[in-house]
């Protein structure tokens, strides 16, 4: 029955949630242990690299937890936008710092340097982070990814392309639902299936579409428009 699947979704979810908060937890804890122990003889050169897992670890986590906020935020109606006029292309070359510094992808702006958005900036740099950590997971290989910002309309459109391995078309209507864990040559990744579902709210929110175009084997270009300054 439909009571039934929903109970069955709810424990999946559960399940997934709690593994994938386990892994950067026991990772954290594992740090502070070695740390702890050695405290007393430590070598300054075990340092920098304890507190740069340290580090991966609490991010993942902040942003598990993150997701999960603005999940029962968007079903309880409660995600609220502050929104403000800003420059598409100066928020693009200033987010996900954390992708530059790791120095493995190159982050190309292409573009009209000049578009002008109405939006809610931390939301929008939420949803450009997203895409571009899914690409960073989905594409390694892809060493430039680019984030473009160009005139459709009445709205700006952005995206984020990557050269990697694409995605199967049975896959990609189902990309932007709740809870939906996408796989690549079989092999699952880890998330716990709200990042997409969380930026498609955010867009529809603002009154914008949000999408996907990909082949296999081409790479893929995630989308979305917002209402450009002048028309608001």
């Amino acid at each position: 029955t439909e009571q039934k699947q929903r109970e069955q979704y709810k424990d999946d979810f559960i399940s997934i949630a709690s593994h994938e908060l386990k892994t950067p937890i026991t990772s954290l804890k594992a740090s502070l242990q070695m740390l702890n122990r050695l405290k007393s003889k430590i070598e300054p050169a075990i340092v920098p690299k304890l507190i740069e897992q340290a580090n991966k670890s609490m991010e993942k986590t902040s942003t598990l937890v993150e997701d999960l906020l603005n999940a029962s935020k968007v079903n309880a109606g409660q995600l609220h936008l502050n929104k403000n006029t800003f420059n598409a292309a100066q928020m693009l070359q200033n987010s996900c710092e954390h992708v530059k510094a790791v120095g493995k992808h190159r982050l190309i702006f292409l573009g009209d340097p000049q578009l002008q958005v109405y939006a809610d900036e931390h939301r929008i740099d939420q949803i450009i982070v997203n895409m571009v950590n899914n690409a960073v997971k989905y594409a390694p290989e892809s060493k430039n990814i680019f984030l473009i910002a160009e005139k459709a309309g009445a709205y700006t459109k952005i995206s984020v392309k990557d050269n990697g391995p694409g995605i199967a078309a049975d896959k990609t209507p189902h990309l932007f639902e709740r809870y939906y864990r996408s796989d690549y040559q079989g092999v699952q990744f880890s998330g716990i299936g709200l990042g997409l579902y969380i930026s498609a709210e955010i867009v529809r929110k603002h009154g914008g579409e949000i999408g996907v175009q990909s082949e296999p084997g081409k790479g893929s270009t995630f989308w979305f428009t917002l209402p450009a300054a002048e028309t608001v």
